[in-house]
């Protein structure tokens, strides 16, 4: 993150004073030692004595948060949410989303439903980037345990697009014994113009990072 220098980072599974993370928060220290001072966090559940959910680093003032919890089918699937955050860049305002889609296909289709429905409530001449961890293909055989089963069009992509752009990318960004998928995109709004992307290989997760420029 820091070779990269990024404004904003989105970031999701991060944990806040969990067991496995030491007691630590996570957003916390990585803000610390990226020098990105604004930060937002949206904890979907409880986990471990701490929480667990997504996050927003900024290099720019964050001027509203709010965490919208992912609608479920069945009560017993794990939560997820839609972490939104404004962010003045002076007198521009840029409204960025950091997600994480459910591991069933329903509730990713039901989640972009409602991602259109939060985004119809925003300034139209605002600015809009969602980033994340989509998930799409992706079907839980298992405890901890995914296939990932490709297709020519995702329904979870073709309701977002009905509104938004996206990066198109097709390389594969995540990588399991059971398989490997192309799942972490990012979607943005007219007002911007995409300059580029890369996805970074990294052997620090399980998925690679995506680097994205834009002009406003």
């Amino acid at each position: 993150m820091k070779e990269y220098k990024p404004d904003i980072i989105f970031l999701q599974e991060i944990d806040m004073y969990t067991k496995r993370a030491y007691n630590k928060n996570q957003l916390y220290l990585l803000s610390k030692y990226t020098g990105l001072n604004y930060r937002a966090m949206g904890t979907n559940i409880k986990y471990k004595n701490g929480f667990y959910g997504d996050g927003i680093l900024s290099k720019f003032p964050i001027e509203y948060s709010a965490n919208y919890l992912s609608p479920l089918t069945n009560n017993s699937h794990e939560q997820r949410g839609i972490l939104c955050n404004k962010i003045s860049f002076g007198n521009i305002k840029i409204n960025v989303f950091s997600l994480h889609m459910s591991t069933f296909e329903d509730e990713r289709i039901l989640t972009s439903k409602e991602l259109l429905r939060i985004i119809s409530k925003i300034n139209k001449n605002e600015p809009i980037i969602i980033g994340g961890d989509f998930n799409v293909g992706v079907k839980k055989i298992g405890p901890h345990k995914y296939l990932h089963e490709p297709k020519e069009k995702y329904e979870e992509y073709e309701i977002l697009k009905e509104q938004l752009m996206s990066i198109n990318n097709t390389a594969d960004t995540w990588f399991s014994p059971e398989g490997n998928g192309c799942i972490d995109s990012f979607f943005y709004s007219k007002h911007l113009r995409l300059i580029k992307y890369k996805e970074i290989e990294t052997d620090v997760s399980d998925h690679y990072p995506i680097y994205t420029e834009f002009l406003v």
